[in-house]
């Protein structure tokens, strides 16, 4: 069976580990037991992907402070699939996807965002829980707009409440499906 390095990036705190576990084993950490993750962390899931072929994922969960930059570098090598994350109620976790994150992947990676390789890569709005819905469709637009440069899809979920996350789980596994397995 194969295995099939997932890459999840983002700022500390923007629900990148809430998201993780929830996937991974279907419900939502303890708030109190949740600790900010120190350079990495990785979960695997067996799935199921549309074309009918079982895989396994290695979820990659990166700590978001920079001062562990140096071991991302490493450790992010050989992801196929990546999840940006931000959190919609700090919109500079989102500035930061694209002054940062996005030049840590073509730096450190075989991917490239300005080779088209956005396309493996869905930016995830995280706690959608916090805002209300104008701000939410607002966000979306901006999302949109901003993912079409780079060929990335867009989600805007709730890791706490599960909002979203079954339509995330489908696109999720379409690029697994597409790109994965290569």
């Amino acid at each position: 069976m194969a295995i099939v390095k997932v890459a999840v990036l983002g700022d500390t705190e923007c629900g990148k580990t809430s998201f993780t576990q929830r996937y991974t084993t279907g419900n939502f950490p303890d708030p109190d037991m949740l600790r900010t993750t120190i350079g990495a962390s990785f979960d695997t899931k067996k799935v199921e992907l549309p074309s009918g072929t079982e895989c396994t994922l290695s979820i990659w969960d990166f700590g978001g402070q920079k001062r562990f930059a140096d071991q991302m570098k490493t450790m992010i090598r050989g992801a196929k699939i990546g999840l940006l994350f931000f959190d919609v109620s700090k919109m500079q976790t989102f500035d930061n996807l694209f002054t940062y994150w996005i030049p840590a992947v073509n730096e450190n990676s075989n991917l490239n965002f300005d080779s088209g390789d956005g396309k493996r890569f869905i930016l995830v709005g995280n706690k959608i829980d916090l805002i209300d819905g104008d701000k939410i469709d607002q966000i979306g637009d901006e999302m949109i707009e901003v993912a079409n440069e780079y060929g990335m899809t867009t989600h805007l979920i709730s890791a706490k409440t599960g909002v979203g996350m079954d339509t995330l789980d489908s696109t999720f596994l379409n690029l697994v499906d597409e790109y994965g397995i290569k």
